[in-house]
Formats: structure tokens, C-alpha cells, sequence
């Protein structure tokens, strides 16, 4: 009975672990980490602790379940299976600039494996608190960061620039490997490590 208070405390050790391994991130049906009322202008660590009792060890372990892996159609942390051309996977972790704008220094890395690919796969960042009118996207295989953003609903319109900053893949090669994005301080990072190559060609 004990352990169980320890565990509900706002300040015991489980809520600390979560909150330094699960900071900036949000869950699409959970929330963040810490479940707090919004609207109250207070910044995230200094708003008062919910009232009600939170199991901490329990969302722990949601998080650490939940956090790696996708959203419907897809389930779980691995695709095996794209039925439809040009298929969208979205993470269950939503990244959240504004909660890493309260505590400088802290970063997010986001890291996707590819084991076998059979076409063209890109990793990209939406913007959907400003309506999924924006996004930044990377492509492991032509190494470019595209940034596009939507200017008009109708006539439609897109204003997008891009940027070449590693080198492309030789004309036929699906990128296999790993492929991650580094949220920090405002700023975004990608990182892709090409698989079967030595570890100073392959990482970039």
C-alpha cells in the first residue's frame, strides 16, 4: 500500500522518470504525460497536480509501449504489409514545441528502422495545431528537406522550398536503414544511416 502512495505522489519517482524520458511527447488518445487541465496559462512543471490519484508507474508503461509504434490503419511498432500506393503511416507520438519551448536544451530524436523497401519513403513533420497547412519533409534517398506550406484552399496553392544537404542515392536504390528527426530549442535535424556500408559512409 505503501509503494501505491509513493506511486501517486506528484513529485514521486515514476513521474520523474516519465516526465525526463517522455518530455515534449503526446500520445493521440492520451495526451501528454501529465494529464493537465489546459487553459490555466501556467507553465507545464509549475502547474499544480491534478487532484485526482494518477497511477505514474502505469503511465510509464503506456507510454513506453504506445510511444513507439503507429497509428490506424497500421498497428503496433512494425509495417509489414502497404496495401495502397502512396500510403501515409502516422506515429502515435505527436512532438510538442511548445512544452520543449518551456525547458531550453531538451530535445526529442525520433528514429524509424527500414528493413526492406520497395519504393520511394519519406519522413516528414506536420504541422496540425496550425491545420496540417504545414509540413517539412525529408527524403533519405535524394537527401533533400522540403518545406511546403499551403497559402489558398481554393484554387489550391502551395508554396514550398527545398534544399539538398546530403548526397543522393545512385539512380534505382531504395534507402534501407535507418532514417531519424532531432527536435530541439526550435530547431529540426535529420539523420539517415545507410544499411551494408561502413559506419563513417553510412551515418549523415
Amino acid at each position: 500500500r505503501l509503494l501505491r502512495v509513493v506511486n501517486a505522489l506528484p513529485k514521486g519517482p515514476w513521474r520523474a522518470a516519465g516526465e525526463l524520458a517522455f518530455f515534449g511527447m503526446e500520445l493521440d488518445a492520451h495526451g501528454g504525460f501529465a494529464p493537465f487541465d489546459e487553459g490555466d496559462g501556467a507553465p507545464v512543471r509549475s502547474r499544480p497536480a491534478p487532484q485526482h490519484s494518477v497511477s505514474w508507474k502505469r503511465r510509464c508503461e503506456l507510454f513506453r509501449k504506445q510511444v513507439p509504434t503507429f497509428s490506424a490503419p497500421f498497428k503496433g511498432s512494425e509495417i509489414a504489409v502497404v496495401e495502397h500506393p502512396d500510403e501515409v503511416a502516422y506515429c502515435r507520438c505527436r512532438l510538442r514545441t511548445d512544452l520543449l519551448a518551456e525547458d531550453p536544451g531538451v530535445g526529442v530524436y525520433v528514429e524509424v528502422e527500414v528493413l526492406r523497401n520497395a519504393d520511394n519513403l519519406s519522413l516528414a513533420v506536420v504541422d496540425f495545431e496550425g491545420g496540417g497547412c504545414s509540413s517539412v519533409t525529408f527524403s533519405p534517398e535524394t537527401g533533400a528537406v522540403l518545406r511546403e506550406r499551403k497559402v489558398r484552399e481554393a484554387p489550391r496553392a502551395i508554396e514550398g522550398t527545398y534544399i539538398h544537404l546530403l548526397s543522393a542515392a545512385p539512380a534505382g536504390r531504395r534507402f534501407e536503414g535507418t532514417m531519424g528527426l532531432y527536435l530541439r530549442d526550435g530547431h529540426l535535424a535529420f539523420f539517415r544511416r545507410w544499411s551494408g556500408a561502413s559506419t563513417q559512409a553510412a551515418a549523415e
